[in-house]
């Protein structure tokens, strides 16, 4: 592997975390509309709507789209043999379970330690533009070269063009550049169709065979990161 100058990170799930994690507060709005949920099946079943919902998307599909949200809980809910409540209530029923954005303490400390060595540090996230002040809040921005955000460059991943604008911010070619990210659809694909290494932090074990660099744990992650050689 040619040497690496820098090193990008997705967002969402990457870096930053939402307290309590989106299937704990579906979980909890399918209690709130009368669904008994089991919470041993429930991991799996979410999968199943998770998994929906990223064919969709790559399709250009929203995350957000009735449609696709609608059939991600009747997979969901099939899953788990349980009825479909009335869908309209239920989105009411998850909007209404209070959430926070946080970052790992951890992370922190990496991401000023690589900027520390020397590496010029991004971001490649699928987010709407309020993305800046978030990462300003959560001390973030302040140790990033480069922030490529899909509403502002007008793409979304897996499509190249998103990676390749943070790139051109940070001013490193892609052969010596190493994007991070959850999602192998999204961030694996997307980076090597800009001509990127990456990684998969594939903590949530989605992805447990990939043909890639895969780990999951951020100790893990950390590790591999502090290994690499200081940039020349």
């Amino acid at each position: 592997m040619p040497p690496i100058q820098a090193i990008f990170f997705d967002i969402g799930d990457t870096l930053v975390f939402d307290d309590p994690p989106l299937p704990l507060r579906l979980a909890t709005a399918f209690r709130a509309v009368g669904s008994a949920v089991d919470e041993a099946r429930f991991p799996g079943a979410y999968q199943w709507g998770e998994a929906y919902a990223m064919e969709r998307y790559l399709t250009g599909i929203p995350w957000e789209d009735p449609q696709s949200l609608a059939e991600a809980v009747k997979l969901i809910l099939t899953a788990l043999e349980l009825p479909v409540p009335n869908l309209a209530e239920l989105l009411t029923a998850f909007r209404a379970v209070p959430f926070e954005r946080t970052v790992p303490p951890e992370a922190l400390a990496l991401l000023a330690e690589l900027k520390g060595r020397g590496f010029r540090v991004g971001a490649i996230s699928d987010w709407e533009t309020t993305l800046p002040e978030l990462l300003r809040e959560l001390e973030i921005a302040k140790n990033l070269d480069a922030l490529a955000v899909s509403e502002v460059v007008g793409v979304t991943k897996p499509d190249p063009r998103l990676f390749e604008e943070a790139l051109r911010q940070a001013n490193v070619a892609p052969e010596n550049s190493l994007h991070v990210g959850d999602w192998f659809e999204l961030d694996v694909a997307g980076a090597r169709a800009a001509g990127m290494s990456a990684v998969l932090f594939d903590w949530a074990g989605r992805r447990p065979v990939a043909d890639c660099l895969r780990v999951t744990s951020f100790g893990q992650l950390s590790s591999y990161l502090r290994a690499l050689p200081d940039p020349i």
